[in-house]
């Protein structure tokens, strides 16, 4: 079941008013769906920012609209957050319908152990932690879990590497790279040639910043 969130009609309507709405816990949020007007609502800050903090933006919420409370099933569409704070200041979602297919970015989760990793002489590498599919909302998954215990040394996963799922359609190109695995020797020494060329070019950016004065 989708966690319910309690919205109302805004009534904030000058950018006065919206401060105030922001200062007093809340926000201003609207539902789109195509071919339909766009509803503005206000809704309670927090505990849309702890749900998104823990869950992302792909899980489906149904917004309880008062007065009548009118139910809708949505997810975030769009996030604006403040550019100093990242407080979250605005939510766009786009609603939802049974048996309309919906387009989201799931999180890819990694499952197994290479045996190069357990014997401490490779470590993985994450090159991507979501890919975007797309379903039905009945049959959205909370995350797609990934096996990497087969991987070898350089070797690549990628998004084509993924087994097919007849409940949803990988939209992400099959030449994303997902995963791959990298000598820990190989690592450590690009770690210390980074950290080896940060002085010359901490010292350039000095002498370039004494120049320009």
């Amino acid at each position: 079941m989708a966690q319910q969130f309690q919205a109302a009609p805004i009534q904030a309507r000058t950018k006065g008013e919206l401060k105030q709405l922001r200062r007093n816990g809340y926000i201003p949020v609207s539902i789109q769906h195509r071919g339909q007007e766009t509803l503005h609502l206000q809704e309670e800050a927090r505990p849309l920012e702890e749900y998104i903090r823990q869950h992302g933006t792909s899980n489906l919420l149904e917004l309880v609209i008062a007065p009548e409370n009118r139910r809708q099933t949505v997810m975030v569409h769009d996030v604006q957050r403040h550019p100093i704070t990242q407080r979250l200041m605005q939510v766009t979602f786009q609603r939802v319908e049974r048996n309309e297919p919906i387009k989201a970015r799931v999180p890819v989760v990694l499952h197994g152990e290479p045996e190069a990793v357990r014997l401490h002489t490779a470590v993985v590498q994450a090159q991507a932690t979501e890919i975007e599919i797309r379903c039905l909302p009945r049959d959205l998954p909370d995350h797609i879990t990934v096996d990497i215990s087969h991987l070898g040394f350089n070797d690549l996963l990628r998004v084509g590497d993924l087994p097919k799922n007849d409940h949803y359609e990988i939209l992400t190109s099959p030449d994303t790279v997902l995963v791959s695995l990298v000598s820990l020797a190989a690592k450590v020494a690009e770690e210390e040639e980074i950290e080896a060329a940060a002085p010359a070019t901490e010292a350039a950016a000095e002498t370039a910043g004494e120049g320009a004065g």
